[in-house]
């Protein structure tokens, strides 16, 4: 019987996530962008839930992120946006918006994304 492929987020456990930014492509779809505990630059799946009491994001691929601090307003984030966004596009781009303080104004008791 073959093994199945552990899933990356039942080995990876809550992701901290700093500088961080949240972009809405044309379809709708809502995305983390950021720095993890290793200063790697990170793009997320798509958003699911957005807790804005205790700042934590669910995404569609079942990983938790812990946002850290205040959103960055730094140009290597928006580097990494730009490089994910053009590589997932193949070049063809796309409207997106940043819809960071948004999402932040939301009432405390809504927690969808």
């Amino acid at each position: 019987m073959a093994r199945q492929p552990v899933p990356l987020a039942a080995v990876e456990s809550d992701v901290y996530l700093s500088r961080w930014r949240i972009f809405e492509t044309d379809d709708g779809l809502q995305r983390l962008v950021g720095y993890d505990s290793v200063d790697r630059g990170r793009v997320s799946s798509a958003l699911v839930t957005f807790n804005q009491e205790t700042m934590r994001v669910q995404v569609s691929d079942g990983l938790i992120y812990q946002l850290l601090g205040e959103p960055g307003n730094f140009w290597d984030v928006i580097d990494t946006w730009d490089i994910w966004f053009h590589t997932i596009t193949r070049g063809q781009g796309g409207a997106v918006k940043d819809v960071t303080e948004q999402m932040r104004g939301k009432s405390a008791g809504d927690d969808d994304a």
